[in-house]
């Protein structure tokens, strides 16, 4: 299995998430997996990088500097250059994920998605936190199956899904939505911060395509693979101490690799 992790421009979250990739297949025991960080314009030059592969990641960064609009520049560089590839690969029985800058990315790519945006925050600023998000129990998505709550960091400056209605009913009749925003307690964060970090409609955080191969989310797994990344291991190391559990060696992000690497094996 051959797993190509986009780059340039930009983009500067491929190291993290080829390196989760790898250590999810550590983890699972899995050996016949190849990880490649790829520049864009080496798959123009040479397409057959992305054919032979069975699994596309466009990662997180500030491509092009977001100066025309997060993704907008990187989604017309592959639209421009790589739209017939892409959309093969979309065909095929592969898998996409685009994570912060790659959703921004692909939700430009994707007929699905494109009567919506992803637009600046409401609060007006860049938001660097963990949030809890929850798995829609109609989506269909590969990446999310069998998962039901994550606690996942966020990094963004535009991460508010805008759409009107009409599209919303869409999404949600396609069962699109793959993740929302919750408070502590597990109830949909209903657009308030700080639990909605950015004023998304809908609470949204992640869709996928009808197909559930694609994933477009704003938080990064590839950040949250270990519980010592995680804001508060501290304290839940101690709780475990005292109830006598096991400390976790990983964190929810985990999952998400996970479940993408079990697909195909």
């Amino acid at each position: 299995m051959k797993i190509i992790v986009l780059s340039g421009y930009g983009l500067n979250c491929e190291k993290e998430t080829a390196f989760a990739f790898m250590e999810c297949s550590r983890k699972l025991g899995i050996s016949n997996i190849e990880v490649k960080i790829v520049h864009v314009n080496e798959i123009i030059n040479d397409p057959s990088e992305l054919k032979s592969s069975s699994i596309l990641a466009i990662p997180g960064g500030f491509s092009y500097g977001d100066d025309t609009g997060a993704g907008n520049a990187f989604a017309l560089r592959i639209e421009n250059n790589l739209l017939n590839e892409f959309q093969e690969f979309l065909s095929q029985d592969k898998l996409v994920i685009g994570i912060c800058n790659g959703c921004q990315i692909l939700v430009k790519l994707i007929p699905e998605f494109s009567n919506l945006a992803l637009i600046r925050n409401d609060i007006g600023n860049y938001q660097c936190r963990w949030i809890r998000v929850k798995v829609d129990s109609q989506n269909n998505s590969v990446w999310l199956r069998n998962l039901d709550e994550l606690y996942l960091p966020i990094a963004h400056g535009e991460g508010k899904f805008f759409m009107d209605q009409s599209t919303l009913g869409q999404l949600i009749e396609n069962n699109s939505i793959a993740l929302r925003y919750t408070d502590e307690s597990g109830n949909y964060a209903n657009l308030q911060f700080p639990y909605n970090p950015n004023g998304s409609t809908y609470d949204l955080a992640a869709l996928s395509d009808k197909s559930g191969r694609v994933l477009a989310l704003m938080p990064h797994p590839e950040r949250g693979i270990f519980f010592t990344q995680q804001d508060d291991w501290p304290l839940k190391k101690e709780k475990c101490k005292r109830l006598r559990f096991a400390v976790p060696k990983y964190g929810d992000g985990m999952l998400i690799f996970e479940n993408a690497l079990k697909y195909f094996c």
